[in-house]
Protein backbone atom coordinates (compact mmCIF):
# COMPACT_ATOMS: atom_id res chain seq x y z
CA UNK A 1 0.00 0.00 0.00
CA UNK A 2 2.11 2.47 1.06
CA UNK A 3 5.68 3.50 -0.98
CA UNK A 4 8.76 1.53 0.33
CA UNK A 5 10.06 5.27 1.01
CA UNK A 6 6.81 5.78 3.45
CA UNK A 7 8.09 2.21 4.63
CA UNK A 8 11.77 3.27 4.91
CA UNK A 9 10.88 6.70 6.94
CA UNK A 10 8.52 5.33 9.54
CA UNK A 11 10.99 2.05 9.92
CA UNK A 12 13.87 4.94 10.40
CA UNK A 13 11.61 6.57 12.85
CA UNK A 14 10.57 3.23 14.92
CA UNK A 15 14.00 2.08 15.20
CA UNK A 16 15.11 5.89 17.02
CA UNK A 17 13.16 3.43 19.96
CA UNK A 18 13.70 -0.16 18.77
CA UNK A 19 17.72 0.55 18.59
CA UNK A 20 17.70 -2.40 15.94
CA UNK A 21 19.92 -3.91 13.53
CA UNK A 22 19.70 -1.18 10.73
CA UNK A 23 20.36 -3.69 7.64
CA UNK A 24 18.31 -6.27 9.17
CA UNK A 25 15.31 -4.48 10.10
CA UNK A 26 14.95 -2.20 6.79
CA UNK A 27 15.01 -4.97 4.86
CA UNK A 28 12.38 -6.71 6.90
CA UNK A 29 10.09 -3.60 6.15
CA UNK A 30 10.14 -4.04 2.71
CA UNK A 31 9.87 -8.25 2.77
CA UNK A 32 5.95 -8.38 2.47
CA UNK A 33 6.34 -6.17 -1.47
CA UNK A 34 7.36 -9.76 -2.81
CA UNK A 35 9.84 -9.59 -5.70
CA UNK A 36 8.39 -12.18 -9.04
CA UNK A 37 11.53 -14.44 -8.40
CA UNK A 38 10.55 -15.05 -4.82
CA UNK A 39 8.58 -18.03 -3.81
CA UNK A 40 5.65 -16.28 -2.26
CA UNK A 41 2.80 -14.21 -3.70
CA UNK A 42 2.51 -10.39 -2.19
CA UNK A 43 -0.66 -11.02 -1.51
CA UNK A 44 0.46 -14.15 0.99
CA UNK A 45 3.44 -12.74 2.14
CA UNK A 46 0.94 -10.05 3.26
CA UNK A 47 -1.28 -12.12 5.34
CA UNK A 48 -4.25 -11.64 3.36
CA UNK A 49 -7.10 -14.33 3.98
CA UNK A 50 -10.73 -14.38 4.30
CA UNK A 51 -10.72 -11.80 6.84
CA UNK A 52 -12.89 -8.61 5.61
CA UNK A 53 -13.29 -4.74 7.10
CA UNK A 54 -16.24 -4.36 8.87
CA UNK A 55 -17.06 -0.86 7.19
CA UNK A 56 -15.96 -1.93 3.98
CA UNK A 57 -16.42 -6.02 3.50
CA UNK A 58 -15.71 -6.21 -0.16
CA UNK A 59 -11.77 -5.34 0.97
CA UNK A 60 -9.43 -7.74 2.48
CA UNK A 61 -7.95 -7.37 6.00
CA UNK A 62 -4.49 -8.28 6.91
CA UNK A 63 -4.70 -11.06 9.24
CA UNK A 64 -1.82 -9.67 12.38
CA UNK A 65 -2.74 -12.77 14.56
CA UNK A 66 -1.75 -15.18 12.10
CA UNK A 67 1.65 -13.72 11.54
CA UNK A 68 2.20 -13.28 15.43
CA UNK A 69 1.32 -17.08 15.64
CA UNK A 70 3.58 -18.09 12.81
CA UNK A 71 6.62 -15.63 13.96
CA UNK A 72 5.94 -15.81 18.29
CA UNK A 73 8.84 -18.09 18.59
CA UNK A 74 11.46 -15.17 16.84
CA UNK A 75 9.09 -12.04 17.35
CA UNK A 76 12.61 -10.23 18.53
CA UNK A 77 14.19 -11.04 15.33
CA UNK A 78 14.79 -7.39 14.01
CA UNK A 79 14.02 -8.71 10.51
CA UNK A 80 10.75 -10.23 11.63
CA UNK A 81 10.24 -6.87 13.35
CA UNK A 82 10.77 -5.14 10.18
CA UNK A 83 8.34 -7.46 8.65
CA UNK A 84 5.52 -7.01 11.46
CA UNK A 85 5.87 -3.45 11.29
CA UNK A 86 5.48 -3.69 7.54
CA UNK A 87 2.14 -5.68 7.86
CA UNK A 88 0.85 -3.05 10.35
CA UNK A 89 1.75 -0.22 8.22
CA UNK A 90 -0.73 -1.57 5.14
CA UNK A 91 -3.17 -2.38 7.48
CA UNK A 92 -3.24 1.11 9.07
CA UNK A 93 -3.14 2.81 5.90
CA UNK A 94 -5.60 0.33 4.22
CA UNK A 95 -8.30 0.76 7.07
CA UNK A 96 -7.69 4.82 6.71
CA UNK A 97 -8.24 5.17 3.37
CA UNK A 98 -11.48 2.28 2.82
CA UNK A 99 -13.03 4.38 5.33
CA UNK A 100 -12.35 7.76 4.60
CA UNK A 101 -11.91 7.78 0.91
CA UNK A 102 -13.83 5.16 -0.43
CA UNK A 103 -17.76 5.25 -1.01
CA UNK A 104 -19.99 2.58 -0.98
CA UNK A 105 -23.45 1.69 -1.93
CA UNK A 106 -26.44 -0.34 -0.66
CA UNK A 107 -24.93 -3.58 -1.37
CA UNK A 108 -21.20 -1.93 -0.41
CA UNK A 109 -20.06 -1.79 -3.55
CA UNK A 110 -17.02 0.32 -3.86
CA UNK A 111 -18.75 3.20 -6.76
CA UNK A 112 -16.39 5.91 -6.16
CA UNK A 113 -13.42 7.53 -4.30
CA UNK A 114 -13.73 10.73 -2.01
CA UNK A 115 -10.99 13.74 -3.66
CA UNK A 116 -9.72 15.73 -1.03
CA UNK A 117 -12.14 18.81 -2.17
CA UNK A 118 -14.90 16.05 -1.41
CA UNK A 119 -16.20 15.54 -4.47
CA UNK A 120 -16.33 11.58 -5.91
CA UNK A 121 -14.68 9.92 -8.47
CA UNK A 122 -17.00 7.25 -10.06
CA UNK A 123 -15.12 4.33 -10.82
CA UNK A 124 -18.05 1.98 -11.04
CA UNK A 125 -17.07 -0.62 -9.43
CA UNK A 126 -13.80 -1.27 -10.87
CA UNK A 127 -11.58 -1.77 -7.96
CA UNK A 128 -8.44 -1.47 -10.32
CA UNK A 129 -9.36 1.95 -10.70
CA UNK A 130 -9.78 2.76 -6.87
CA UNK A 131 -6.10 1.49 -6.62
CA UNK A 132 -4.86 4.01 -9.14
CA UNK A 133 -5.63 6.78 -7.44
CA UNK A 134 -4.41 6.14 -3.76
CA UNK A 135 -0.94 4.62 -5.30
CA UNK A 136 -0.63 7.49 -7.39
CA UNK A 137 -1.00 10.16 -4.19
CA UNK A 138 1.31 7.56 -1.73
CA UNK A 139 4.00 7.16 -4.37
CA UNK A 140 4.66 11.22 -4.80
CA UNK A 141 4.51 11.56 -1.13
CA UNK A 142 6.92 8.92 -1.17
CA UNK A 143 9.36 10.51 -3.89
CA UNK A 144 9.01 13.73 -1.94
CA UNK A 145 10.58 12.08 1.37
CA UNK A 146 13.37 10.62 -0.35
CA UNK A 147 14.64 13.70 -1.60
CA UNK A 148 14.10 15.46 1.54
CA UNK A 149 15.88 13.43 3.86
CA UNK A 150 18.23 10.60 4.59
CA UNK A 151 16.13 6.91 4.46
CA UNK A 152 18.34 4.10 6.13
CA UNK A 153 18.85 1.87 3.28
CA UNK A 154 19.82 -1.87 3.84
CA UNK A 155 23.50 -2.96 2.94
CA UNK A 156 23.95 -6.44 3.08
CA UNK A 157 26.15 -9.24 5.33
CA UNK A 158 26.14 -12.41 5.66
CA UNK A 159 24.12 -11.50 9.14
CA UNK A 160 20.92 -12.14 6.40
CA UNK A 161 21.56 -15.92 6.05
CA UNK A 162 20.61 -16.62 9.56
CA UNK A 163 17.25 -14.59 9.48
CA UNK A 164 15.64 -15.66 6.07
CA UNK A 165 16.13 -19.09 7.15
CA UNK A 166 13.17 -18.06 9.76
CA UNK A 167 11.14 -17.13 7.39
CA UNK A 168 7.59 -19.17 7.06
CA UNK A 169 8.12 -21.38 3.85
CA UNK A 170 11.63 -20.10 3.71
CA UNK A 171 10.44 -17.91 0.62
CA UNK A 172 13.79 -15.40 0.39
CA UNK A 173 17.04 -16.68 -0.58
CA UNK A 174 20.41 -15.36 0.11
CA UNK A 175 20.43 -14.26 -4.10
CA UNK A 176 17.43 -12.59 -3.75
CA UNK A 177 18.09 -10.76 -0.67
CA UNK A 178 21.31 -9.21 -2.43
CA UNK A 179 19.57 -8.45 -5.78
CA UNK A 180 16.98 -6.28 -3.56
CA UNK A 181 20.09 -4.44 -1.70
CA UNK A 182 21.49 -3.84 -5.43
CA UNK A 183 18.42 -2.14 -6.21
CA UNK A 184 17.96 -0.11 -3.27
CA UNK A 185 21.75 1.11 -3.40
CA UNK A 186 21.06 2.32 -7.09
CA UNK A 187 18.05 2.21 -9.44
CA UNK A 188 16.01 3.30 -6.13
CA UNK A 189 17.40 6.45 -6.47
CA UNK A 190 16.53 6.30 -10.00
CA UNK A 191 13.09 5.11 -9.31
CA UNK A 192 12.50 7.88 -6.85
CA UNK A 193 13.50 11.53 -9.09
CA UNK A 194 10.96 14.07 -9.22
CA UNK A 195 9.86 14.71 -12.69
CA UNK A 196 9.16 18.01 -14.39
CA UNK A 197 5.45 17.39 -14.74
CA UNK A 198 5.50 15.71 -10.71
CA UNK A 199 7.45 18.76 -9.20
CA UNK A 200 4.54 21.70 -8.43
CA UNK A 201 1.58 18.18 -8.87
CA UNK A 202 -1.41 18.06 -6.31
CA UNK A 203 -2.66 15.45 -4.50
CA UNK A 204 -5.86 13.82 -5.60
CA UNK A 205 -7.33 12.13 -2.62
CA UNK A 206 -5.39 14.08 0.29
CA UNK A 207 -4.11 17.86 1.47
CA UNK A 208 -0.15 17.92 2.48
CA UNK A 209 -1.12 17.91 6.09
CA UNK A 210 -3.54 14.78 6.16
CA UNK A 211 -0.46 12.64 4.54
CA UNK A 212 2.09 14.01 7.35
CA UNK A 213 -0.64 13.38 10.41
CA UNK A 214 -1.52 9.66 8.75
CA UNK A 215 2.07 8.38 9.08
CA UNK A 216 2.88 9.81 12.36
CA UNK A 217 -0.59 7.95 13.48
CA UNK A 218 0.49 5.18 11.78
CA UNK A 219 3.94 5.38 13.86
CA UNK A 220 2.16 5.88 17.09
CA UNK A 221 -0.33 2.84 15.83
CA UNK A 222 2.76 0.60 15.54
CA UNK A 223 4.13 1.70 18.76
CA UNK A 224 1.22 0.30 20.63
CA UNK A 225 0.99 -2.54 18.36
CA UNK A 226 4.65 -3.55 19.69
CA UNK A 227 4.11 -2.48 22.94
CA UNK A 228 1.21 -5.51 22.92
CA UNK A 229 3.65 -7.95 21.74
CA UNK A 230 6.41 -6.74 24.27
CA UNK A 231 8.68 -5.43 21.62
CA UNK A 232 8.75 -1.94 22.61
CA UNK A 233 9.20 -1.08 25.99
CA UNK A 234 7.95 1.88 27.70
Amino acid sequence: MPSWSIHLKIGKKLNKKLKLDNDLFMFGSLIPDTDSDWNKHRFDAHYYGNLKYPKCPKENMIDLKSFISDYKDNINNPMIIGYYCHILTDYFYNEYIYYNKWVQNEKNEIIGIKRKDGTIIDIKNNLRDSLKYKHNDLELFGKRIFNSEELIIPNYSDKFIESINILKDRFINIDNVKKRINYLNDDFKEFNKISDEEVNKEYELFTQEELDNLLNKCIDYIEIELKKEGILND
